[in-house]
């Protein structure tokens, strides 16, 4: 699981959960979980492998059986560098908004393509107002986070402890 914290220009929190399902068949208590709490899903296949478009088929009965047909999804063609693809990508994607009335993007991990903006599309479809700049959130998330217990004094600073998760 990947967690982060994002500030909003409204002054709000968004909370990012990622929960990489790819064997969840072993968890499906975890699964569960996430479709009764997350707001939004990005359901993520491979272009070259059905057997993934297959999957993500049932995820999204299972989400819209769960949570109702408003909640937002994204459909998420992985790995779009590929010419091997089992379907074209107009009849994934048409399959994607016409009939499942869900946002879909293409994207390639491998080659870093689209996805910034794979989040932007999800956070869209949720209807939220951001302004994620990459470059300006990397600055700022490197800078230290601290606390100054004197009003104008350089001593007696104190680093805040940030709430967060790394994954290697």
């Amino acid at each position: 699981m990947v967690y982060g914290e994002y500030e909003l220009p409204d002054g709000a929190r968004l909370t990012l959960d990622i929960l990489d399902t790819s064997g969840a068949y072993q968890f499906p208590a975890m699964r569960e979980l996430s479709i009764s709490t997350a707001d939004a899903f990005l359901l993520v296949f491979c272009v070259d492998r059905e057997d993934t478009w297959d999957q993500i088929k049932h995820f999204k009965e299972q989400i819209i059986e769960r949570r109702g047909p408003k909640i937002p999804i994204v459909i998420v063609g992985n790995k779009c560098e590929l010419s091997n693809r089992f379907l074209p990508m107009e009849i994934t994607e048409a399959i994607s908004k016409y009939d499942w009335e869900c946002g879909y993007m293409e994207c390639s991990a491998k080659e870093n393509r689209n996805i910034v903006q794979v989040f932007k599309e999800l956070l869209a479809q949720a209807k939220v107002q951001y302004n994620l700049s990459p470059a300006v959130r990397r600055r700022r998330m490197s800078l230290p986070n601290y606390v100054d217990n004197r009003s104008g004094s350089t001593k007696g600073r104190y680093m805040l402890k940030r709430n967060s998760c790394t994954v290697a």
